[in-house]
């Protein structure tokens, strides 16, 4: 009988919940990491949280994905309640809420992006990772600061008796990951790194395609790559234990092309028959570049203190946590290289930087047989630089800049909590928290009490009812007028003015087990979400000369719907089912003349149907099909032939200008509300096969072929307009563009 469990957690941070416990105690003997594990049908039936996933590796690891890179978000983006947004992109949109409305804790280290490539993959090396812990719903009184989702990631703990390790390559990138004492039974260490090897590999094509161009006068400016970095020491003193965990990540773009004029070469044969090369001293040489750098990231460390104190253990935490983001658009141009005067340039940048310096202690005690305590308090200080931007020109007679200097917006946040979870036997589990959080900023105050409560009762032995409700309030948003969350989006807190971001989430449901060791969750839910924000009407990017106020504004959201999944974890075959129907709406006063309108990520119905099945203990398949509800848009399906003219119910009609004869021709654009184009259906179909063969040495390989899209299906990312077909006369067209073809994969891993 399983009475308190945790799957694969450390006794310091264990989250204990109660089943049935007339002799419930937590570990007494030592603080080394203790595996105290119960299977998902015991947690769905008897625990009183809700919308509370608990992925450990091997699950990570068996899902197809693309490139062949185990990703821990398109991992969540499986579970019902979640859309992915665009296809092959690592966003996450829990339960109508939007991407920057997610936690994303590292071992308690809390990261702003967590995506390389754009998008394509997760900042989180699976190498390192023991397991995740994903709550959508029922929030623990521990966490705060984000309305939609927590993602709590726990890293692997280090080797303390041998040295282990891990190897892979893979199509886009490889990495490595070492774990093993420095002095045995009492200090340890892991470390992990993986960088793209895209740079490496085009490198050669590049100086090809260059090459050729040479003679025309052009050059292609490309590269890329992303490092990812984790380390972590553990140092065992006695009862307790003290770890630090490092992490850094990073990407660099750059992009651009390059126009040049050369001297012309005249061959010259000298006496005696060699030949040399001069220039004909007539031609003026010029250059004229344009590049595109981006470059982002987050690093941090953090240092966590685990201690018996009387009956109960003490945790704490203090971290550094720093993000940053920078865009530069440059264009440089010299009309005669020998004359420096003729040299010129245009730069336009923009910067986003967060740093946050935090410190968290938590304290746990079981009293008796019914009753555990959970309290904790914390400190974080916030320095935000959210939109540091640059203008300059310069040419030989003039220069000027438009600059706002990257201004600086700290803060600081309190907070308390208190968690008190209740068991009464097979009956019933209560679990009552509260959280109280102030957020300081300039001089402004802004304190939210946050409470939370999730109720569970027994039906019969196999099924039990679940009920929840968690207010949630964010302190930090961010605004995207895109559809695939960008590093170029700017975290801006909130200011005078504005309130918070908040939420209230209910949840219902049903739980059960069924036979041949499946079983099954049905949950209702609603959250109601206010002081979102957007960007006004004509505004989509930022500019020095307005003020954060004056380009955004805010309003309402609320979304509902019901999460089905049934499961099966044990036995040959194993995998899951899972289904997702949402209405997701938003509602701004000074968008959509008021009305309201479905959100862009209004993702309807959702099905993920996920299996595997292990044919030996040599060879494993496994395969994944999704199919979503096409995302929304918002676009013009006509346009009117008097500029100028406003209709009623225009949310925008643009600006006319009579001395543009294509404006006069077309017509304005006419928009009848926002969103209002649904997106054809998404799905496909991902398959992949591993292959393990043991060494002699005690070493494993594993060999991974999987293929992305496999019946290669052109799903619909976005649609655009064109009123000119073929010159002429107007003649719309609307063209869907697509991205992902059938991708095959493979990656190779060793173990030891």
């Amino acid at each position: 009988m399983i009475r308190c469990f945790a799957t694969c957690v450390s006794a310091m941070t264990i989250s204990c919940v109660f089943a049935q416990a007339p002799s419930d105690t937590l570990p007494n003997q030592t603080l080394d990491e203790v595996i105290v594990s119960a299977t998902g049908a015991n947690r769905n039936l008897k625990a009183a949280e809700m919308g509370r996933h608990i992925l450990g590796k091997e699950a990570i690891l068996r899902l197809p994905v693309l490139f062949g890179e185990p990703d821990v978000i398109k991992t969540l983006q499986t579970l019902p309640g979640v859309s992915q947004g665009v296809e092959g992109f690592t966003g996450l949109y829990v339960h109508g809420g939007d991407n920057d409305q997610n936690l994303f804790l590292y071992n308690g280290l809390p990261l702003y992006h967590v995506s390389h490539l754009g998008g394509i993959f997760s900042s989180f090396n699976v190498s390192t990772i023991r397991n995740v812990d994903f709550f959508k719903s029922s929030f623990p009184a521990r966490f705060g600061g984000r309305i939609s989702s927590i993602t709590n990631i726990n890293m692997t703990a280090p080797a303390f008796e041998r040295y282990t390790g891990k190897f892979t390559i893979g199509l886009l990138a490889a990495n490595g990951y070492i774990s093993g004492p420095i002095i045995r039974d009492r200090l340890a260490f892991s470390a992990a790194i993986r960088r793209s090897w895209i740079d490496i590999v085009g490198r050669p094509a590049l100086a090809v395609v260059n090459a050729i161009q040479k003679k025309n006068g052009k050059k292609t400016i490309a590269n890329y790559n992303f490092t990812d970095f984790n380390a972590r020491i553990d140092w065992k003193l006695g009862s307790g234990k003290i770890y630090a965990i490092g992490y850094y990540g990073h990407d660099y773009l750059k992009i651009g092309d390059r126009n040049f004029e050369s001297t012309n070469e005249i061959i010259k044969v000298n006496p005696g028959g060699s030949i040399s090369s001069g220039s004909d001293g007539n031609q003026t040489c010029f250059f004229d570049e344009n590049t595109n750098r981006l470059s982002w990231g987050n690093w941090g460390i953090s240092l966590n203190a685990d201690s018996r104190v009387g009956q109960g253990y003490l945790n704490t935490v203090a971290y550094y946590s720093s993000y940053s983001s920078h865009y530069r658009q440059m264009n440089e141009h010299q009309s005669d290289l020998d004359d420096d005067s003729t040299y010129g340039y245009t730069l336009n940048s923009t910067k986003n930087a967060i740093a946050d310096i935090g410190i968290n202690t938590q304290y746990m005690q079981q009293f008796g047989e019914t009753y555990l305590l959970k309290a904790g308090i914390g400190y974080v200080s916030h320095d935000y630089h959210p939109e540091g931007l640059v203008n300059e020109y310069a040419d030989a007679s003039e220069k000027w800049s438009d600059n706002n200097d990257n201004p600086s917006v700290k803060s600081n946040e309190i907070f308390a909590y208190l968690d008190n979870l209740f068991n009464f036997g097979e009956v019933a589990s209560l679990d009552v928290g509260l959280r109280f959080v102030d957020h300081f900023i300039q001089g402004k105050s802004f304190p939210r009490l946050e409470p939370r409560v999730s109720f569970r009762i027994n039906l019969t032995r196999d099924y039990s009812l679940k009920a929840s409700y968690a207010r949630i309030n964010q302190f930090v948003q961010q605004v995207s007028s895109n559809y695939i969350n960008l590093p170029t989006d700017l975290w801006q807190p909130v200011g005078k003015g504005d309130k918070p971001l908040g939420s209230d989430q209910f949840s219902l449901g049903l739980y059960g087990n069924l036979p041949i060791d499946m079983y099954f969750s049905v949950e209702g839910w609603y959250k109601g979400m206010r002081n979102l924000v957007e960007y006004r009407e004509g505004i989509s990017s930022l500019n020095p000369g307005l003020e954060w106020d004056e380009k955004t504004t805010t309003g309402k959201g609320w979304a509902y719907g019901v999460d089905l999944s049934v499961s099966k974890e044990i036995g040959r075959v194993t995998g899951s089912v899972s289904y997702g129907l949402m209405w997701n709406w938003r509602k701004f006063p000074e968008l959509n003349n008021g009305g309201k309108f479905p959100a862009k990520f209004d993702n309807r119905n959702k099905i993920n149907i996920n299996a595997t099945y292990r044919l030996n203990d040599h060879i494993e398949f496994n395969a994944g099909w999704t199919y979503m509800t096409g995302n929304r848009l918002t676009l013009s399906l006509y346009n009117y032939d008097e500029p100028g003219n406003n209709f009623p119910d225009a949310p925008s009609t643009g600006i006319a200008n009579s001395g543009f004869d294509w404006e006069q021709a077309s017509g304005l654009d006419y928009y009848h509300s926002r969103s209002n184009v649904r997106l054809p259906a998404y799905h496909r179909l991902d398959i992949g096969m591993s292959i393990f063969k043991k060494l002699k040495n005690g070493a494993r390989t594993i060999w991974n072929f999987s293929i992305y899209n496999a019946y290669c299906r052109m799903n619909t990312m976005t649609i655009k307009k064109d009123n000119f077909v073929g010159g002429g006369d107007p003649n719309r067209s609307f063209q869907k563009f697509s991205l992902i073809p059938v991708v095959p994969s493979v990656s190779w891993t060793y173990e030891f």
